[in-house]
């Protein structure tokens, strides 16, 4: 997540959905809303990215592939994963309401398995913020993309 255009104030979604080791599943979107913080951009982020990995594992699911654990949804905003799986912390959230009571139903119904991972390590920032060479090949190098035709 980051602020994505300066003319409307709208902050970027993205997300890479890996099954196993493979990328199925990545966008970069602009969120619908102005946020009035960070942490309310980025719960919108962790809320439509929760929604992308219900809808695959419904698609899935159709598909007879069948996934029983929950999904890993790796996130670099700490007081946002506090925020999804903890009550005490609903006063201070109460701007995005539906989007905690969301996220926390599907974490209890264990369809997804927050867990923290550090911003310099984290897949999506690939596909929405501008990165130094050096950040952008370590997270490049990380996707594991292959040229399946490289030059003769």
């Amino acid at each position: 997540m980051g602020v994505g255009c300066s003319l409307t104030r709208r902050s970027l979604t993205g997300w890479i959905i890996f099954l196993g080791d493979s990328p199925i599943s990545w966008k970069t979107k602009k969120q619908h809303i102005v946020s009035r913080s960070s942490a309310e951009a980025k719960y919108c982020a962790m809320a439509i990215t929760t929604c992308e990995l219900k809808w695959l594992k419904g698609i899935l699911s159709s598909l007879n592939v069948i996934h029983t654990t929950p999904m890993l949804l790796h996130y670099d905003s700490q007081v946002d994963l506090h925020i999804s799986q903890n009550l005490v912390f609903h006063d201070r959230a109460k701007h995005i309401e539906v989007d905690c009571h969301f996220i926390r139903d599907v974490i209890i119904l264990e369809d997804i398995s927050p867990s923290f991972v550090p911003t310099n390590e984290q897949l999506a920032d690939i596909f929405i913020k501008a990165l130094r060479k050096q950040e952008y090949s370590f997270l490049f190098c990380k996707l594991d993309i292959r040229d399946l035709h490289p030059p003769t």
